[in-house]
């Protein structure tokens, strides 16, 4: 009988509700192929939450007790209390899922690193304080402990060897994926009254509102467009919570809100509430300033919806030539967003383009190749 390889994972993100990095782990392992030859060893300082309890129903996946005291912080956990079990318990690979390694793992196990974005050296201040120091204490280290590393886009992989001098020859790109089958299934659901209750053809924005996410050029560009078509506009509804932006935005955007009543600020919708916007909107809005990958983006395009976007390399491993790119900082910027969101609405067309690209299935067949070629290359 051929012994199964043993993969212990940072499983923190499987603690909270989905996120992406929890959504990213959750998926690959249900869609990995080939499970009768991995065992996977979930450490978490917390219970998984309800959202993914799922992966503990997998019959290759254990929930590693234990860590006393350390469990009361996670980078304490993580930091201390897994190397000290990895020292008596054997491991043949260690995925470093959100883009750390714990300190002082043993010399002889094999690390492969899922790198996500370089938001620490762009937007340090759009993280909380605690993630931060950790990212920053242990970043390089992990890069060069890494055998491996897959992002998730090919810029965020471009940046990050450019970024370590990492070798281009030990990385590879698995790009999150959505549940098409998933998505389809939860319009079936009835639509909620507020979803109801904003219409139909409105324009759509959905992330957290946050530094990066530029949002207080999106206020801009409404307001351009609302001056543009005053009698004709449509409404703009943002699907997302408040986040790290500043105090100050946050109050213009509320009074504009109170104002005009044509700004939909929609907080903790659920996975149907979700799929039922983007349905229902005539236009998508993205003018982020820089993007590990963009999800929202993928859904969109999913739902058939036109794409205005920013003009940033990531979305263009999205879009590739099908959606609108646009420069997103000055008030010309605004002004020309505006103008496309006014001609679209006049003239509307549907999306043509393909997402099979981004499947769950692909980014785990392309994750297991990695793990397995590294194991192999240990052997």
């Amino acid at each position: 009988m051929v012994r199964t390889k043993r993969i212990g994972l940072d499983a923190r993100p499987l603690s909270t509700r989905v996120s992406g990095v929890g959504r990213l782990i959750a998926e690959t392992l249900k869609a990995f192929p080939h499970k009768e030859e991995y065992d996977f060893f979930l450490f978490s300082h917390l219970p998984i939450h309800e959202d993914h309890k799922a992966v503990l129903d997998l019959p290759n996946v254990s929930f590693v007790p234990g860590g006393g005291f350390l469990k009361w912080k996670g980078g304490l956990y993580y930091n201390l209390y897994i190397p000290l079990y990895l020292l008596k318990n054997r491991l043949d690979l260690f995925w470093g899922s959100q883009q750390v390694l714990p300190p002082f793992l043993p010399r002889s196990l094999r690390a492969v690193l899922t790198y996500c974005d370089l938001v620490l050296y762009l937007y340090p201040e759009t993280m909380r304080w605690i993630a931060k120091i950790q990212q920053r204490l242990f970043q390089s280290y992990s890069v060069r402990r890494s055998s491996f590393i897959l992002s998730i886009s090919k810029q965020t992989s471009d940046d990050m060897c450019r970024k370590f001098g990492y070798p281009e020859d030990q990385t590879g790109v698995s790009y999150p994926g959505v549940n098409q089958t998933e998505m389809t299934k939860l319009l079936e659901t009835k639509v909620s009254v507020r979803v109801k209750d904003l219409g139909t053809d409105f324009l759509l924005s959905v992330s957290t509102i946050e530094p990066r996410k530029n949002y207080p050029f999106l206020l801009n560009v409404f307001r351009e467009y609302r001056k543009l078509d005053p009698h004709h506009y449509r409404p703009w509804v943002i699907v997302g919570k408040i986040g790290w932006e500043s105090p100050e935005f946050i109050e213009e955007l509320l009074q504009e809100r109170a104002l005009y009543k044509d700004i939909y600020i929609l907080d903790s919708v659920s996975d149907s509430e979700l799929q039922h916007l983007y349905k229902r909107a005539g236009l998508f809005a993205f003018a982020s300033k820089y993007e590990g990958f963009g999800i929202p983006m993928v859904e969109a395009i999913f739902h058939g919806l036109h794409c205005i976007v920013s003009d940033i390399p990531t979305f263009h491993e999205i879009g590739k030539d099908g959606v609108t790119y646009l420069p997103y900082h000055t008030k010309e910027d605004a002004k020309l967003w505006a103008e496309a969101i006014k001609k679209f609405f006049e003239h509307p067309t549907q999306q043509q383009l393909s997402i099979d690209e981004f499947t769950w299935e692909k980014a785990a067949k392309i994750t297991e190749e990695v793990f397995r070629k590294v194991l192999e290359e240990g052997e």
